[in-house]
């Protein structure tokens, strides 16, 4: 879109550039581990197009500033991975009759849609609530580096052409009502109909918000590393992958990883208490929930996860 000549771009992004990030982020390299996305992200398309303006925002997409922060833009691009934003964005820019270009992709399998209320459905005509339980996301369920670039640059095709007309112009039929699912594994895809739902209240502007607590099956009691160092009995539990675990974790820390988690929740030894934590607080929530509804109790997790822990880290093989 910024080589295409699209006069304003705003990228709206919390997080910071990671090595494992750059496998389906080319728009980062090496040399930006570490810094804001918005800004590294804001900084590359500068470079590719000084004619454009481009404003990057460190932060979250949320509540207090989804309208505000849409009210000034003609279209949105969709490229989160989590539901509550989905909805947020969805909910909002159907109260704003704005266009929502919409892309999901988890392993090898993407959807593409253009969710607009002035001419067709939104979100929630086609999923009226967010899926409960168990929710892999990127990190956790993998994904293919290409299929992400062939899903952006299906979006970025239906941006441009709802700038040139869109669904106004005969020659130009974007995905308003048109759901594009896309299989790598075979390369196959199709292309199925979504229709507007009587009485949706996405539509209507009415929607309850969707909280995170909601779009799982328990929030886990998050510690910060401070509380969690100081915790009595506490028995640590990592829930990296091996390899990472070895690269360096927790003292005393158990290694039992997200990926096979979800198919057989192992014992645990005794303990009042366990600090599940990941590399950034994201895998451990989900793992607390899957060990939850297995009966384990006593479960928190470490808030920010390994990057936001201050104390000692050893490195070494898994604990048994």
């Amino acid at each position: 879109l910024a080589g295409v000549g699209l006069g304003r771009i705003t990228i709206i992004d919390p997080d910071r550039v990671e090595r494992t990030n750059l496998q389906r982020q080319v728009l980062f390299s090496e040399r930006d581990e570490g810094a804001p996305k918005a800004h590294a992200a804001a900084a590359r398309l500068r470079g590719l197009n000084s004619d454009i303006e481009i404003l990057g925002i460190e932060g979250r997409f949320e509540e207090a500033n989804a309208e505000t922060l849409l009210l000034e833009h003609d279209i949105v691009v969709d490229g989160s991975d989590n539901y509550p934003a989905k909805y947020l964005l969805a909910d909002t820019t159907a109260r704003l009759r704005l266009p929502l270009v919409y892309g999901s992709v988890t392993a090898m399998e993407a959807m593409v849609t253009v969710f607009d209320v002035r001419h067709g459905p939104c979100l929630r005509c086609l999923f009226p609530h967010p899926p409960q339980g168990w929710v892999p996301n990127c990190a956790e369920a993998g994904v293919l580096g290409p299929l992400v670039g062939m899903t952006g640059a299906i979006q970025a095709a239906e941006v441009v052409k709802l700038l040139a007309g869109g669904d106004r112009d005969r020659s130009l039929r974007t995905l308003t009502g048109r759901l594009w699912y896309i299989d790598a594994r075979d390369m196959s895809s199709r292309q199925v109909a979504v229709l507007k739902r009587d009485g949706c209240a996405g539509c209507a502007g009415t929607a309850e918000p969707v909280h995170a607590e909601a779009a799982s099956c328990a929030a886990p009691l998050a510690l910060d590393a401070q509380a969690a160092a100081s915790l009595p009995g506490a028995l640590f539990v990592d829930v990296r992958e091996p390899s990472e675990f070895e690269a360096g974790h927790i003292p005393g820390a158990l290694n039992r990883p997200l990926s096979v988690l979800h198919e057989a929740p192992p014992e645990l030894p005794n303990a009042s208490v366990y600090v599940l934590y990941c590399a950034h607080g994201v895998r451990s929530v989900t793992a607390a929930e899957i060990l939850g509804s297995s009966g384990v109790v006593g479960l928190r997790h470490l808030e920010g996860g390994l990057a936001g822990w201050n104390g000692p880290i050893t490195s070494g093989r898994p604990a048994a």
